[in-house]
């Protein structure tokens, strides 16, 4: 029985990757403050080609200026530039899921439909984004995920070696015609003939100001051995009655899967972010992008020293980069939205 499980596919872990795409904003996205934005993907980018990163940037036009200054400096050697019209900059959640075979040593990604969080925004562009990326990495074997019969986004499922987690609130959300049941079933059913990992689920309504209905990589990550659940004391904080009930979801989950360290990563009301007309934009630490051994951590703009001084205690055996990132929480994302990291092969 267990060669039988070893000869399941993996999902790739955060700590495996060491790569990157992102899709460059544009202004025929509407975004509101054009400029800061591109001001928070030029750090980023400067941080992942300082840090060596292998970065497949997407974007439908030539080679913004501020790119090209960034891409000199580092003598154009980790830049990877295509062209692609994408309907927006959240590509984590219409990439395909990268998966491998540590038997036959093959590296192999999900495939699945994507109708942008219940047809909400515009999508068809990132419907075929898919296979856009595949032919940019040299054509990879592919996975029907669940045979293309679940809408789903990549931003609502994360994983360490044994076990991964999805919101099914998100997939009700976005599978209308489907019962709770059938959803659930199907993707236990893909799991126990294709996955290696084990599959389980929360079922919690989005923090305030997401528009995805609630995507887990804002809620639960995996750090290691660890899983970090977003988590606060503060009674005036807008989603604390939802985080007690993620708590008792997830230690339900750490019981029956035998998971030992429970980490409660700490938001306090100042860590609140509002937009210019007062609405609260969907803030977690846990929206961070890990690279290896580097984490990009998203800061809201009001941490103290102490505050920096926790997140590098929780994340102590890594590097963090700090990145401001209310630009991208006015577009309703974060930092693992924006960006998509796996293990790139030649």
């Amino acid at each position: 029985m267990e060669y039988y499980k070893k000869n399941k596919f993996h999902l790739t872990n955060d700590q495996m990757t060491d790569s990157v795409a992102l899709v460059w904003p544009n202004h025929n996205m509407e975004i509101d403050k054009y400029d800061l934005l591109e001001d928070v993907y030029c750090e980023l980018l400067l941080n992942l080609l300082q840090n060596k990163t292998k970065v497949f940037l997407f974007s439908n036009t030539e080679f913004p200026q501020k790119v090209r200054y960034i891409e000199e400096m580092f003598e154009g050697k980790y830049i990877n530039y295509h062209k692609f019209n994408s309907d927006d900059i959240w590509l984590r959640d219409y990439c395909p899921i990268q998966i491998f075979s540590s038997i036959k040593k093959m590296n192999i990604f999900l495939s699945y439909p994507y109708n942008a969080y219940g047809e909400k925004y515009k999508y068809i562009n990132n419907k075929h984004f898919s296979d856009f990326f595949l032919n940019c990495i040299n054509k990879p074997k592919v996975l029907e995920f669940c045979s293309n019969n679940i809408v789903f986004e990549g931003g609502n499922i994360v994983n360490n070696a044994s076990i991964c987690l999805t919101n099914i609130n998100c997939l009700k959300q976005h599978n209308k015609g489907m019962s709770y049941s059938k959803i659930k079933n199907n993707l236990e059913s893909f799991f126990k003939e294709n996955i290696y990992q084990k599959i389980d689920f929360i079922d919690i309504p989005p923090i305030t100001g997401d528009d995805t209905n609630g995507h887990i990589d804002n809620l639960v990550r995996f750090y290691d051995d660890a899983i970090l659940i977003m988590s606060t004391n503060s009674k005036s904080h807008p989603d604390y009655n939802r985080l007690k009930e993620l708590k008792s979801q997830i230690y339900d989950i750490c019981d029956r899967n035998n998971i030992k360290n429970i980490i409660q990563v700490k938001h306090e009301h100042r860590n609140i972010v509002k937009n210019d007309k007062n609405e609260i934009l969907p803030f977690s630490y846990l929206n961070y992008l890990r690279i290896a051994n580097i984490i990009y951590m998203p800061l809201s703009g009001k941490e103290t020293d102490k505050d920096k001084d926790y997140l590098k205690k929780i994340f102590k055996r890594d590097n963090l980069v700090f990145i401001y990132s209310k630009p991208l929480l006015s577009e309703c994302g974060g930092l693992h939205c924006c960006s998509y990291n796996w293990r790139h092969f030649e």
